[in-house]
Parts: C-alpha cells; structure tokens; sequence
C-alpha cells in the first residue's frame, strides 16, 4: 500500500535531485530560496505561537471588517464553513494527493511542498453553484499549505487569501494552488501576501480551463524577504479565457522572482498575462512571462505585458517576456515590457497645475498601482491590496496591516 511516508521519501528524492531551473533564458535570472531547513515540523514554543497567530488574526479581521470562512495557521486551523475540507497532513487521504496537477516530478519547488505541506484546503463546488470563499493564512513558524479548487459546470467562485505573518524569525510560507474550472463557469482567484521581512515565500499556481470557462487571477505581492513564484495557466478549452495580473511592490532590499507561463491549447481560447512592479530602495524584481500557443488554436489570443517603475537608483527591474507560437493561422500574439523612472514630463505637468512634487509622484504612482489592483472584481480585494500598498508608499514596513478602508484610497491625499 503506498503510505504518506514513502509519498514524502519520493518527493523529496526528487528535490534533491532536480535542476534548480531547465529555461535556458532565465537561468542567470533567479533568486535563490535555500529550502533545507525549512519543513512542517519546526521547533517552536506552541503557546506562543497560538498567542501571536491568533492576536495578528484578531487585528486583520478588525481592521478589514472581513468574515473570514477559516483561518490557517501554523498550529491551527479554525474553520467556520462547513462546506469547507481542510485536512492535515496525517488525514488526507493519498487519493487527493495522487491526480495533483503539481506532480513532485517537475521541478523542486513542487516537490519540496508536496513533501513538507501540513494544511489542504480543498474547495469543490457542484454544477449551478455560487460560492465566495475568504482565507487568512498567519504563520509565525514556517507554514506549508495546499488549496485546491475545483468547481462543476456553470458555477461562480470567487476566493481571498490573504497571507501574514507575525514571524520573529527566518521563516519560510509555501502555498501551492490548483483550480480547475468547469464548462461555463467563472473563477476569481485574489492572493494577497503582506508577510512580514523575516519569511521567504514560495507561491506556487496551477490552472486549468475547459469549454468557455473563464479564470481571473490576480496576485499582489508587497511582503516577505524573498518572493519566488511559480506560475502556469492552460486555457485549454474552446472560448476558454484566462486573464492574470500580477504585482509587486518592493522597497529596501526585497526581492521578487516571478515567474508564469500561460498556454492556449483550443481554438478562440484567450491567455493573457499583465505583470508590473514599483520598486524602492535596493529591491530586485524579475518578470519572466512565458507564453505558448500550441496546434489547433485558431482565433486565439495570446498577450503579455510587463511593465515597471523604478523610484531608486538601486532599485532593478528584470523583465523578460517570451513567446513561442506553433500556430499562427488568425492568431494574435503579442509580448512587450518596459521599465523606467517616473516620467519627468508627467510630473510637470501636474506640477503645472499647482500640484507639490510629492503629491504629483505619488498620484502617478497610484494610477499605475491602480491598473493591476482593480482588476479584482471583488471590492474587499481590491480594497486590502490598495490599502497594504499605500501604506508601502508611505514608509510602511513589509507585513505592516493598515486600516483598510475604500475611503480616498483611490485618489491621492
């Protein structure tokens, strides 16, 4: 019988033994998480860190006015959705395990997670069905979690997670996400990672489409030492239309390693990818967008944008969109990326009309900022990720929650 032991032993042969990075163009660009270490079975002081987990839950729900439908934690988990499976790693059973999209064989990251994962959440909805999920995610000891959506035909999903941390200590938080859509249904997917300077974070997500579904995917990043991501969507369904925005905002000496590839595989089926970045201070940021259409994909639509703006002299932006196209009859494909410092023509301007130089830099960071953010759908998302970042702005520390609140956060002050 295959046990969860030799599961673990497998995968973590395989992290041992796989290349750090197989894409020729991107292996000089890389930030480095050392994973050894770091595992579901940290030696903490289990009081304290019930104590800050839960005093940090307690200030995000107070501050956000969000009814949370369960709250993971490195210790605990408190559910309060009964529709909700959430399993540890002793109780899930291997059946779950073994259909993964994520497979241990294909790259380190993937494997060390499904090794050392300690909390699955598992989110299924029925045909017909219309569900909002909200998650909080606290460690303050390394957490490693699994979500796992699936919905049936003509379903409506919408999902928050949001990720903190009340860490005094290097730390590592691994989320690995699987969603996969049904015929005729409509997913949104908000991940939101406002960690604290002492967690490396490990974003792992996979999607897949079918007929006509539609994905939006929208990824903040703002938290965290170090960030590395791993990011592959496939429409692979006809009509099938896939949209993922993704964006960093860094100061000091963050650093950010973003990586997505997005495929179409079914004719009219669109993918499109929209990364930016605002970077401060020292912080580093690589946007590598990667995007394929396959045979057989005619009238598809394939895009990737990457853009940045630099508010340092040290700050450095690495974008690096990429292509291949197997197919290009009544295909559109397009990739482009550009960086720069805030325009000098635009502040005068707005400096022409009577506004100070701090106040026309930050209302032009904000309409940059705001192209990504309000691409989520849902109003609360949108809201905490507007809130986290012009908090950033305004000196805030990484993991820092401000008050959240949709008054003048779209307009500068």
């Amino acid at each position: 019988m295959y046990t969860y032991k030799e599961f673990v032993d497998e995968a973590n042969a395989y992290y041992r033994s796989l290349p750090i990075e197989t894409n020729e163009i991107y292996k000089k660009y890389y930030v480095n998480i050392k994973l050894d270490g770091f595992g579901a079975e940290d030696e903490v002081d289990i009081n304290k860190n019930e104590s800050e987990t839960e005093l940090l839950a307690l200030d995000i729900a107070e501050k956000t006015k969000i009814k949370f439908n369960a709250i993971i934690s490195d210790h605990s988990v408190k559910s309060f959705d009964k529709d909700l499976k959430i399993s540890d790693s002793e109780s899930v059973g291997i059946a779950s395990l073994t259909d993964k999209m994520f497979k241990s064989s294909e790259d380190k990251l993937a494997a060390f997670s499904n090794a050392n994962s300690n909390r699955f959440i598992f989110i299924e909805l029925g045909d017909s069905e219309h569900k909002k999920v909200n998650l909080l995610f606290v460690n303050r000891c390394s957490l490693n979690v699994q979500v796992m959506v699936k919905t049936g035909k003509k379903s409506d999903l919408t999902v928050l997670e949001f990720f903190a941390s009340a860490s005094d200590a290097d730390s590592l938080v691994t989320a690995l996400h699987e969603t996969n859509i049904g015929e005729d249904s409509n997913v949104e997917i908000n991940m939101v990672h406002n960690e604290n300077d002492r967690v490396n974070i490990v974003n792992l997500y996979k999607a897949r489409l079918h007929d006509r579904s539609k994905l939006k995917a929208n990824f903040v990043y703002s938290g965290g030492c170090a960030t590395k991501t791993r990011t592959h969507v496939d429409s692979d369904g006809i009509d099938s239309n896939a949209e993922i925005t993704e964006f960093a905002f860094g100061a000091e000496n963050q650093r950010f390693d973003i990586s997505t590839a997005i495929t179409n595989k079914k004719r009219r089926s669109a993918a499109i990818l929209d990364s930016g970045a605002v970077l401060d201070g020292s912080s580093q940021c690589m946007l590598k967008g990667f995007a394929k259409v396959e045979n057989g994909t005619k009238g598809c639509l394939s895009r990737i944008t990457e853009r940045g703006i630099l508010l340092s002299k040290d700050a450095h932006i690495d974008a690096l969109p990429d292509m291949s196209i197997d197919y290009s009859d009544e295909v559109k494909a397009t990739h482009s990326a550009a960086t720069s410092p805030i325009d000098e023509d635009a502040l005068f301007y707005l400096q022409s009309r009577g506004l100070e130089e701090k106040v026309a830099k930050r209302m032009f960071i904000i309409a940059f900022v705001s192209k990504y953010v309000s691409k989520m759908n849902d109003g609360i998302s949108s809201e905490i990720a507007m809130s986290i970042i012009l908090d950033r702005l305004e000196g805030g520390i990484p993991g820092n929650i401000p008050g959240i609140t949709a008054n003048k956060i779209w307009k500068s002050r």
